[in-house]
């Protein structure tokens, strides 16, 4: 594998729902919505759930960008 195709695993891929609970400091009941609407990218393995963390990442980014939205059209 050529270095500009080599995999970092400094950070992880995936994310607990434990941990993405914790990462965006919501309820369970919050993150099964944002799965369940699209917002979060998710799958199992087994019986394990896992989100993507670029999915949390993507979602943040979306609702800073909403929030700016919203601030400029305030002001």
């Amino acid at each position: 594998m050529s270095p500009s195709h080599a995999i970092s695993l400094d950070a992880p891929f995936v994310a607990s729902p434990n941990q993405a609970m914790k990462t965006l400091l919501v309820s369970r009941e919050t993150l099964y919505k944002l799965i369940n609407a699209g917002e979060l990218e998710s799958y199992t393995e087994g019986r394990a759930r896992r989100i993507t963390v670029a999915s949390i990442d993507a979602y943040v980014k979306r609702r800073l960008a909403a929030e700016a939205a919203r601030r400029n059209r305030a002001a």
